[in-house]
C-alpha cells in the first residue's frame, strides 16, 4: 500500500500537510508533515510523498547508518529513538520523500493504514494504491 500522488490535480492548499502534523505531532507544522508539497511556479504544485519501496529501491534504508529507517509490513517509518538528523536518508531518497527538520528525519507512515492526507484531499490529488 502507499499513497500515490496525481500532481495535475494538486491545488497547493497544503491540508495534506496540516492534516498530517496535526495527526503525528498534534501541531499545525507543514516541517514536521509526512508530505510535503514543493511549489514549482503560480500553477505548478508537486507533493512529495514516500511510495514505500513501490517506486525506488529503498535507498533511504540503506542510506540511515543509525538504524532509524526502519520496514515493517512493507511500510517504511522512522525510528525517532534512532534518529539523528544526519540527512542520509534525505540525500538518498530518489523520490524527495523524506526530509530534515529540527535535527530529524521525516516522511510519510501511512498513518497505521488509514493515511489523513487522503482523506482530507478535496482535490483528489492522493489516492490510496495497493
Amino acid at each position: 500500500m502507499r499513497v500515490k500522488a496525481i500532481a495535475e490535480n494538486c491545488s497547493g492548499c497544503m491540508v495534506c500537510e496540516i492534516v498530517c502534523s496535526m495527526k503525528h505531532w498534534n501541531i499545525i507544522n507543514p516541517k514536521k508533515s509526512g508530505i510535503r508539497i514543493e511549489k514549482k511556479s503560480v500553477t505548478e504544485d508537486i507533493p512529495h510523498i514516500c511510495s514505500h519501496g513501490k517506486e525506488c529501491n529503498l535507498e533511504c534504508v540503506d542510506a540511515c547508518k543509525f538504524d532509524a529507517m526502519k520496514v515493517n509490513d512493507g511500510v517504511v517509518y522512522v525510528d525517532y529513538e534512532n534518529c539523528v538528523g544526519c540527512g542520509a536518508c534525505e540525500r538518498a531518497c530518489p523520490l524527495n520523500a523524506v526530509w530534515i527538520f529540527n535535527k530529524k528525519a521525516y516522511k510519510c507512515d501511512l498513518c497505521g493504514g488509514e493515511p489523513q492526507c487522503v482523506k482530507f484531499c478535496s482535490q483528489n490529488a492522493l489516492v490510496v494504491e495497493v
